[in-house]
């Protein structure tokens, strides 16, 4: 999220989650000096997100606690030891991996992480805006918690809520639902999380 006024209304409707890349290389930069106002608006019971890519622990640490994050998102290639030197430090872990993870590689990172992200890849780090086959999910264990990323739009409720799969604890919205980058459609975001919650 870059915007404040945006970003409450989005926090308006008590999404779980709202993220803050600290990626330079992605439009939604919140900058090498972010506005501290931005991390003072979501409300008690929304989680601040930071998406960080290959960067140092020290980075992260800091930004972490300066920001008051409340977990961390890595998009990079960070080990499972990177990770748990994070929750050593009491920085709970979502890892993003590739639509078709390797079971074995995710059982590396399964006791250090707290969710898992599964998304599209692309050429770069991030996300692409397109959907993959989500028949791939059904190799992943249903006890491994993970969020669905990957070009969801407007629309896709259904699908989403067919999705029988154990592991599956929310959807992460982003560029389908946006007007510009780091620019939220606050409507769109507004049918979408209705239509989930009714369920």
């Amino acid at each position: 999220m870059l915007y404040p006024g945006n970003l409450e209304q989005v926090c308006a409707l008590e999404p779980d989650f709202v993220g803050y890349i600290f990626y330079p290389g992605s439009k939604r930069f919140v900058g090498a000096t972010p506005d501290p106002a931005l991390f003072h608006i979501p409300g008690p019971g929304i989680r601040k997100v930071g998406v960080f890519v290959n960067e140092t622990i020290a980075f992260v640490k800091k930004a972490y606690e300066s920001n008051r994050l409340h977990m961390v998102q890595l998009h990079g290639g960070e080990s499972p030891a990177y990770c748990s030197t994070l929750l050593k430090a009491g920085i709970p872990v979502v890892k993003a991996l590739g639509a078709d993870p390797d079971v074995a590689r995710l059982e590396e990172y399964r006791e250090q992480v707290r969710y898992f992200l599964f998304d599209t890849p692309g050429q770069g780090y991030g996300g692409t805006g397109r959907k993959f086959d989500w028949d791939l999910l059904k190799k992943i264990p249903a006890t491994t918690p993970f969020l669905l990323g990957g070009g969801i739009g407007p629309g896709d409720d259904r699908a989403v809520l067919e999705l029988d799969h154990g592991g599956l604890i929310g959807v992460d919205l982003n560029s389908r639902f946006e007007l510009s980058p780091g620019l939220k459609d606050v409507k769109m975001l507004k049918e979408f999380m209705v239509q989930i919650r009714k369920y």
